[in-house]
């Protein structure tokens, strides 16, 4: 059977339970996958800890080349010395972490998440045209190409990500010492000073970890609607306190896959303002909201069992 005999054969399935309805909206709404962003959190918890017992093991040498700086007359030539040494140190610290980012398996970890959003999307559409439509998906739906570059790119992308964050946060750490050093600080407040960074850090490697694994549902959410002839979707937010004002908003309302909606947020001086980004479900930074699908009867074509 070619895809237009298949097509036909969805149709005629369909058409009959929903007679004089163009569109239908899914009796149901998809979950979003908080299992899958809870775990890559934890793991990305873990990793910034790599970094931490990395950093303490050096910090006391780190701390004793500045009190040796210290005691000389804190000149730009002291000042360029203290910079150098610290820039090797601290570079220490990346090697040290690149060899147990290695026994960690970062890379795996990562695969594992995608797999995790990628099943709770597939669980969630299955149940959506299962209980709309009354067909039964097959089980390989998510074998296509074009799925498994969308998580394959995903994957390399948050890699990387990852990977970054501590040559951001040893940046951010030799700045702090400079700084100290020219403005004559004490060593128990650069040591503060750097945990709160660490902790800044941290803050941003969970922040990015909730943001990504809602970016992945986001996109694998679109690429099943419009493979199956969805052209439109139902905004559905999280409905709870962390939802924002402009989510909240949309919420209930239908949009077009061709057309997202902009962001906006409201200000006491300028009121509304328009962000110029415009967004479907879960591609807003840390957005949790889901598309729930409306089926469109006449395009309609999902790759339903025998």
């Amino acid at each position: 059977m070619d895809n237009t005999q298949h097509q036909e054969a969805v149709k005629a399935a369909v058409r009959p339970k929903f007679y004089g309805h163009p569109s239908i909206k899914s009796k149901t709404v998809p979950h979003y996958p908080t299992t899958a962003e809870r775990e890559f959190r934890r793991i990305a918890g873990a990793y910034m800890r790599l970094l931490n017992e990395e950093l303490k093991k050096k910090l006391p040498e780190m701390m004793a080349e500045y009190a040796k700086e210290r005691r000389g007359d804190s000149r730009f030539d002291e000042s360029r010395d203290l910079d150098a040494k610290l820039r090797q140190m601290l570079q220490e610290v990346a090697v040290a972490l690149e060899r147990r980012v290695a026994e960690f398996g970062l890379d795996k970890k990562v695969e594992q998440i995608a797999t995790m959003t990628r099943n709770t999307a597939l669980r969630e559409w299955k149940r959506s045209v299962k209980d709309t439509l009354g067909i039964d998906l097959l089980d390989d739906y998510f074998k296509g190409d074009l799925y498994e570059e969308a998580i394959r790119r995903w994957v390399a992308e948050n890699v990387l990500k990852i990977k970054s964050l501590p040559t951001e946060t040893l940046g951010d750490m030799r700045q702090i010492v400079l700084e100290s050093y020219i403005k004559g600080r004490s060593i128990r407040d650069i040591q503060k000073e750097i945990q709160e960074q660490y902790n800044v850090s941290k803050r941003k490697a969970q922040l990015l970890a909730r943001d990504q694994v809602a970016t992945l549902n986001a996109q694998v959410t679109k690429l099943q609607q419009q493979d199956a002839g969805c052209s439109k979707y139902r905004w559905s937010s999280s409905k709870d306190s962390r939802v924002r004002d402009c989510h909240r908003a949309l919420d209930g309302k239908v949009f077009s896959w061709d057309d997202p909606p902009e962001m906006w947020y409201d200000t006491k001086e300028k009121g509304r303002v328009y962000t110029g980004r415009r967004c479907h479900p879960g591609e807003d930074y840390c957005c949790r909201c889901v598309a729930i699908p409306v089926f469109d009867l006449e395009t309609i074509d999902v790759p339903m069992k025998g």
